[in-house]
């Protein structure tokens, strides 16, 4: 991948607080100098194949210096935003990422918003690799139990009302907008070179406007690069440090 490890000159920044929890969400325009570059490399190097769990669509391995290059540029940002005190990535993993199945094509689980881990140690980068009007991101609220964010105390009565729910009514179509069991309280365009940076414990679904093509092309498709950080105490991780003994030659 032919990308500089240097921030775009124009680079924006702000920190949002949405909903009745004021959960934070990190706004980044121009994030990266080279980000035509990343769509070149997914177009014309990258191996998609059909995605794990829940998304709708491909995804590929994104190359190891773009997230070194995204925690580098996050590293003192994140902690101070999500408040995780002096913790630091312990873990991470990047994929090119893009929705290529209808909703008729998908269970009703990937039309509605979700969470992607229950461990508020757990950041997401989301970085919009494409721009489409009415595409992007959102955040929701669960009507029936206020949950914005969640954890896994609450999992088991969400989950309960939720199946119920969704026997009564399902929805035919991704999501766009506030519904009957979800309100809308946040929405993030898909600008290019955009990133957000939010808890993977917020409930979110990806923003899938009428007329989408689900172009399976990452110049023409809906391409991002989704990395997920999860921040821990590295001691306790990796164990104490140590200092190498280096032997005298004999």
């Amino acid at each position: 991948m032919k990308i500089r490890p240097f921030l775009h000159k124009d680079f924006r920044m702000r920190v949002d607080r949405i909903g009745a929890e004021q959960a934070p969400v990190v706004v980044i325009d121009n994030f990266l100098l080279d980000a035509d570059q990343m769509v070149e490399h997914a177009a014309t190097q990258s191996r998609f194949t059909p995605a794990t769990a829940l998304y709708p669509g491909i995804q590929a391995p994104v190359p190891a210096p773009y997230p070194l290059f995204a925690h580098f540029f996050t590293r003192s940002l994140i902690p101070e935003a999500f408040g995780l005190g002096d913790r630091d990535v312990v873990d991470c993993r990047s994929t090119f990422s893009m929705v290529t199945q209808p909703p008729d094509k998908v269970g009703v689980r990937q039309r509605i918003p979700h969470t992607d881990f229950l461990d508020p140690n757990h950041i997401v980068l989301l970085h919009y690799l494409y721009e489409a009007p009415g595409g992007g991101t959102a955040f929701y609220r669960h009507r029936a139990t206020g949950y914005e964010v969640m954890s896994v105390d609450q999992r088991e009565r969400y989950e309960g009302l939720l199946k119920g729910e969704l026997q009564r009514s399902p929805p035919t179509g991704y999501i766009g907008g506030s519904t009957p069991i979800f309100e809308q309280i946040a929405s993030y365009d898909a600008v290019f070179n955009r990133a957000i940076l939010y808890r993977s414990t917020s409930l979110h679904a990806a923003c899938v406007p009428p007329g989408f093509s689900y172009s399976s092309d990452p110049r023409r498709g809906r391409l991002t690069a989704n990395t997920m950080f999860y921040y821990g105490d590295q001691a306790s991780f990796f164990g104490p440090p140590r200092r190498p003994t280096l032997e005298t030659p004999a």
